[in-house]
């Protein structure tokens, strides 16, 4: 028996990935909640979301979504001409940033460069701000997002969010990066504890803390060159 449709009216309006992606960012979104709002609308028998599960499923993976050619799109039930062509169109631009990406963006491979890479986001900051920075197997960053805002404290309590980034990016590994408004990059007792006790988390997950970076004024700490990581 094929799965009953939802109207847009059933969902949660928070869990619309419409709605979804402009309250909580796309990072928060899964690939079948992307491609829903790729797809636009679903057929008379399935959602926008239901659809993108079962061509998700059908196809194996998005990389494997990504190599079909706008003819064999059309061989997915409810994908015809027109959608066939968003498809292949946001698949490819994906394809083409992935690209830019590898290009553009160094490796990640020392505390200098990300240093020199991040400092700018941390200028003049009254607050501290907690980033991670998802790398792929080359050490390259595949996103780099703010998981909160407010003191260090706050995060012994959500480490989920922390590493529900790398998960949703296929990460292969993370580098976590503060600052600290004083412009005093030593690291406190705190700071020192949440570290060890994400980097436990990643070892059990298979997603290793590469280095955990405290942004001061015009200089920075390093917990992987201080061999406390």
């Amino acid at each position: 028996m094929p799965p009953k449709r939802l109207s847009l009216k059933e969902i949660p309006e928070a869990e619309r990935p419409r709605e979804k992606l402009m309250q909580r960012g796309e990072e928060s979104l899964s690939e079948a909640e992307l491609l829903a709002i790729v797809l636009g609308a679903g057929t008379p028998n399935e959602s926008a979301l239901q659809l993108a599960q079962r061509i998700l499923k059908e196809a194996g993976s998005l990389k494997s979504l990504s190599s079909f050619s706008v003819h064999e799109l059309q061989n997915f039930h409810g994908v015809g001409p027109a959608r066939a062509t968003q498809l292949k169109a946001a698949l490819e631009l994906s394809r083409r940033f992935a690209g830019s990406l590898g290009k553009s963006m160094p490796r990640f491979s020392n505390s200098r460069t990300v240093y020199e890479q991040m400092q700018e986001m941390f200028r003049g900051k009254q607050q501290e701000q907690f980033w991670v920075i998802a790398l792929d197997a080359k050490n390259r960053p595949l996103v780099k997002t703010c998981v909160f805002k407010g003191s260090l404290m706050q995060s012994l309590a959500h480490p989920r969010e922390i590493f529900q980034v790398a998960i949703k990016n296929s990460a292969a590994a993370i580098i976590l990066i503060h600052n600290h408004p004083s412009g005093d990059p030593e690291p406190s007792l705190e700071d020192r504890k949440v570290t060890q006790q994400l980097a436990n988390a990643g070892s059990l997950l298979g997603i290793p803390v590469l280095d955990h970076l405290i942004i001061g004024n015009g200089s920075y700490y390093s917990f992987k060159d201080a061999g406390t990581l």
